[in-house]
């Protein structure tokens, strides 16, 4: 394995070269790793740097964490600096500097070799050895076994024929270069979603008092985040993105159905969200009210499907992705990616005032007789000396101005997707082979690429492609529980660790028969100590934790998880063996973990891991007769493989319990 080199020190970067030290943590041998950025500053890129500085992050604090397991790592950074949901661009600039300190030391530590070097790749040439050689800005080489390009984001620029007009602005960012704009001047910003909404913001706080015009071809601007809540059906978009890889046939009918169905069921038949109002100002009044109120339980759908839309995505057939970015792309990003609310109080102040106008139209030219820019909108002519584009991230490769990115195009290692961005493979994101591409580059294979949950997950799959690790697939986990006290501590503890891994657990409560052979069989002790913990369980242990706080507790009862996480639950007592088989076909079960089950729920998961591909493992404790005469415990474990790399998998699964299982041993002494 030859050095690894990681083009681009922003979120990506930074990401997989994190991602990559967990791995020296857990005992992997890794190369030599040398960071290349061609920003002074290692992290914020110019996104997140002090030149934004003013506006805020359109993504909730508690997804920014670097850490694909761990979502809210950013939160906890941040606690002592700012508080509210949605971050500071510059802030969060300081986390990502902090990171790359933090892993060089981290690196350091661990006795790995990480450089970082300020300077810019200009070219990568494949060796015959399949080496690559990067050259770089200041004349040097750099040598590399494998090479994660990970360049951040390219701004769009459709307006080309504007460009050599000296008041056109190629884009928003950063948004110090609005401050040459004159106060009064009137300026047209091209496009109405989030970026147009920060350049207007940016411009506010400047103190510009000239009149703001957001054209688009839709018109409408996006809509109003509301406070996030729990999906009670999270369970069904895993199943859904099952379904589809089942039989991609008709996917993006079925995709669109399903999709409209959970909304339908979440909102209560209520579609008044969705119709069109008279103006754009009275379409943010509404949506303002919405999110005040409460009521856009919609938006818990559409955020609930970030782990497993790029599933989705890709069982689309081509002509079907190019239909969906044809004709639903425009309204999929309004209601999918809404403006936090003070964001909006804001626009919603510069309308009502009328000095932000939104309107339709697509068209812009530049009028040489009396120098200023002319736009053919929904409103009729509307002139304005500046005109700033924020159409938001460039991903078609012909329209990327980056002469690294075209010679890469013709040497015939990055092959152009045809939805946009770089073909490269779903699991490794391998572009060729050692050639890695992650970001906005990749969305015509996952489309959804730029948030920073999704760069995380992705940063920890080419971590795991660069160490040859297999990738740890999204599991369904079936959790078989009795009624006992134990089994319900256990599991309270593992479903946020199987969730924060990107699996889905179903929980199946299955109460010991009373006539059961193992109660028949066991000592009148040991009946009477399940008599007392189901007692326990049900008269004290959930009363009270339904009476704390679920923001601050470690431990939730099976109700609180269900409403929570939104996770399947059912009893299985009163279900017949046929029912309980097909319910874990339908949801598409691969894995189970008996938690003192009863002995009828093992032996019907058994039949169906014993037809289907999958894992049983018996965590409930036995009793044996020791050679002394007492009785002692052992915990079996029972497995079925088919094949070698599924057992890779369910050593991952069997190693983020057992922490549980030896908190399991240690109580059962």
């Amino acid at each position: 394995m030859g050095d690894i080199v990681i083009v681009g020190a922003g979120a990506s970067g930074i990401s997989v070269l994190l991602h990559l030290i967990e791995k020296a943590k857990n005992g992997k041998s890794l190369p030599p790793i040398t960071v290349i950025e061609k920003d002074t500053r290692f992290g914020p890129g110019l996104a997140y740097s002090s030149l934004c500085s003013g506006t805020i992050i359109n993504m909730h604090t508690d997804t920014m964490g670097l850490y694909f397991d761990d979502p809210k790592h950013f939160s906890r950074w941040r606690s002592e600096l700012e508080n509210g949901p949605f971050p500071s661009r510059d802030i969060y600039g300081e986390y990502l500097e902090d990171m790359s300190h933090q892993a060089l030391n981290a690196a350091q530590q661990l006795g790995m070799s990480v450089s970082f070097v300020h300077d810019e790749v200009t070219d990568i040439e494949r060796q015959n050895d399949q080496s690559f050689v990067l050259t770089l800005s200041s004349g040097g080489k750099c040598l590399a076994g494998q090479v994660v390009m990970a360049p951040g984001n390219f701004t769009s620029t459709t307006y080309t024929h504007l460009m050599n007009q000296p008041q056109f602005l190629a884009s928003p960012w950063p948004t110090e270069s609005l401050k040459s704009i004159p106060a009064d001047a009137p300026v047209l910003v091209i496009g109405s979603r989030l970026s147009a909404v920060d350049t207007a913001i940016a411009l506010a706080q400047n103190g510009h008092q000239g009149p703001i015009t957001f054209m688009s071809r839709s018109g409408r601007v996006p809509t109003v985040q509301g406070d996030p809540e729990p999906f009670p059906r999270r369970y069904a978009l895993h199943i859904l993105a099952r379904e589809i890889e089942a039989n991609p046939s008709d996917a993006l009918i079925k995709l669109m159905t399903c999709l409209m169905d959970e909304i339908d069921y979440i909102n209560n038949g209520d579609w008044s969200w969705f119709q069109k109002h008279a103006s754009p100002l009275q379409e943010l009044q509404a949506d303002m009210k919405a999110a005040r109120d409460g009521s856009a339980h919609w938006q818990t759908v559409l955020r609930h499907t970030a782990p497993v839309i790029e599933r989705y995505w890709s069982c689309l057939p081509v002509a079907s992705q190019k239909l969906f970015l044809d004709k639903f792309f425009s309204p999929w990003m309004r209601y999918r990616h809404g403006m936090p609310i003070q964001n909006a109080q804001k626009i919603l102040d510069l309308m009502e005032k009328s000095q932000l106008n939104v309107v339709a139209g697509e068209r812009v030219d530049w009028d040489t007789e009396k120098k200023v820019f002319v736009a053919t909108t929904s409103s009729g002519l509307i002139e304005a000396p500046y005109v700033v584009e924020a159409t938001g991230q460039e991903c078609h490769l012909d329209r990327i101005s980056s002469p690294l990115i075209r010679s890469l195009v013709t040497k015939g290692l990055f092959k152009p997707h045809p939805t946009g961005g770089v073909d490269v493979n779903f699991d490794t994101f391998e572009a060729a082979p050692g050639l890695y591409v992650m970001g906005t580059l990749t969305r015509g294979t996952h489309f959804y690429v730029s948030a920073i949950d999704r760069v995380a997950a992705h940063a920890a799959r080419i971590a795991d492609a660069l160490t040859q690790d297999p990738r740890a697939n999204s599991l369904h986990v079936a959790i078989l529980l009795g009624s006992d006290f134990l089994s319900h501590i256990i599991a309270s503890d593992l479903i946020p660790k199987l969730l924060s891994q990107g699996h889905m657990p179903f929980i199946f409560i299955c109460q010991e028969e009373q006539g059961s052979t193992t109660l028949r069989a066991s000592s009148l002790a040991r009946r009477e100590s399940h008599f007392f913990e189901v007692e326990l369980m049900r008269d004290h242990f959930q009363p009270f934790l339904q009476a704390q706080n679920l923001k601050d507790s470690r431990f939730m009862t099976i109700e609180q998880m269900k409403s929570t996480y939104g996770l399947f639950v059912q009893d299985i007592s009163s279900v017949d063996d046929k029912t309980f088989l097909n319910t874990l076909k339908h949801h598409f079960i691969d894995v189970g973990l008996s938690l003192r089950g009863s002995d009828r729920a093992r032996k019907i998961a058994g039949s169906h891991f014993s037809s289907e591909s999958g894992y049983l493992l018996n965590l409930k404790p036995t009793f044996r007769r020791a050679s002394h005469g007492r009785a002692s415990r052992k915990t079996p474990i029972r497995t079925r493989a088919s094949t070698c790399s599924k057992i890779r998998t369910i050593v991952k699964i069997m190693l983020v319990v057992k922490l549980c299982r030896r908190c399991y041993r240690l109580s059962s002494r």
